[in-house]
């Protein structure tokens, strides 16, 4: 190849922002082959978060920062603070002994001292943000960065919109090509995101024996910290351990093959689950994470309510909702369904990875 480029990729803490960035740091090293560009791509990312364990499953290098995020942490928030302090200056001098053409943040506290260091070296730099309320790390980042790509329109006037473009939310490539398997039995698929959802799986505990006795098929990702105290609620309700296996999952990493089977989702409503979501044509019940960063679950799922493709329901309401009438309602109503899958559809962004790859190619243009 003729020409050779070092590009950044960096982001950290749950996979609704590593995914999109891992899913984009693909298509970068695919896309730019085509153009005889040899691509070397670094994700930079916390020693603390999924971020390490997956790079090495995608085959991608990885480089790990002491950094926590900072905000809600109450009195730890002052260690926090001169660790990613600490961060900024080893990215500053790491940035000074690599040669890098391009970084990219996906959000997160992870990628804050990368993007920053960047900007003071004079290094192009662009951000993502995956949700309709931004995280703080990315507002502080828009005001410096060249680029900010979006999943949503910016309804609430958090960036300069001389900066923003919306791509759509990148997703692994996988699980955008995917077409859905015909099958008869109906299939529900519960998960509480990357690292699980202890009120969403306390409530599937309660839902158990309605669904084995309608014969409702499922598959239950509920998170690695909290696996074993759900593994011996399904056992007090019969459930033997080789069913268990079958069903109930810390984390599962081929969702594409999961997908193909879905009817029905029961989630929260984090941008990456949202995407693959529409991607797949998987109607929805959402459950918001209450507790995160300006409420923007909420604010994601509305946009899909609003588009009657998913229902939603606020975790303070889930012990006076019917939730087990609902999901045997809409399992049993291929009407609804199928209209809830079409509207899903028509929210989908296949091509977002590839719509950040050329908002990249415009930033580095004269490297080209």
């Amino acid at each position: 190849m003729n020409k050779e480029l070092n590009i950044i990729v960096s982001t950290g803490g749950t996979g609704g922002h590593i995914f999109p960035a891992i899913a984009v740091a693909n298509e970068i090293k695919e896309n730019f082959a085509n153009e005889n560009i040899k691509a070397n791509i670094l994700f930079v990312g916390s020693l603390y978060g999924k971020e390490k364990i997956l790079c090495q499953k995608n085959n991608i290098p990885f480089y790990g920062l002491q950094v926590r995020g900072i905000k809600g942490r109450g009195l730890k928030a002052i260690s926090a603070s001169f660790d990613m302090l600490k961060a900024i200056y080893e990215s500053y001098c790491f940035l000074g002994k690599n040669k890098t053409d391009a970084v990219i943040g996906f959000g997160g506290y992870a990628c804050f001292a990368m993007l920053l260091a960047a900007r003071l070296k004079g290094i192009p730099t662009m951000i993502h943000e995956q949700n309709a309320v931004a995280g703080l790390a990315n507002k502080i980042l828009a005001k410096f960065v060249q680029t900010i790509c979006l999943t949503l329109k910016d309804t609430k006037n958090q960036f300069d919109p001389k900066k923003t473009v919306i791509t759509g939310n990148p997703i692994r490539k996988e699980i955008a090509q995917i077409q859905k398997e015909p099958h008869t039995d109906k299939h529900l698929l519960i998960m509480g995101g990357s690292l699980g959802a202890v009120a969403l799986n306390s409530l599937v505990v309660t839902l158990l024996s309605t669904l084995r006795e309608n014969n409702i098929s499922f598959t239950h990702q509920c998170g690695e910290k909290d696996y074993q105290r759900v593994y011996e609620a399904y056992k007090s309700h019969g459930y033997t351990h080789e069913e268990i296996e079958k069903i109930l999952f810390p984390f599962i990493d081929n969702m594409a093959e999961l997908y193909k089977k879905t009817d029905l989702a029961l989630c929260r409503a984090g941008a990456t689950s949202i995407a693959e979501l529409t991607a797949t044509k998987t109607p929805a019940i959402f459950v918001p994470f209450p507790y995160a960063a300006n409420d923007h679950q909420t604010a994601n799922a509305q946009t899909l309510v609003d588009e009657k493709a998913a229902y939603m329901v606020q975790e303070k309401e889930l012990k006076n909702f019917p939730m087990a009438r609902v999901i045997l309602k809409l399992l049993n109503d291929d009407k609804e369904l199928t209209e809830m899958a079409k509207n899903m559809g028509k929210l989908a962004h296949k091509d977002a990875a590839q719509n950040v790859v050329n908002e990249l190619k415009k930033l580095i243009v004269t490297k080209l």
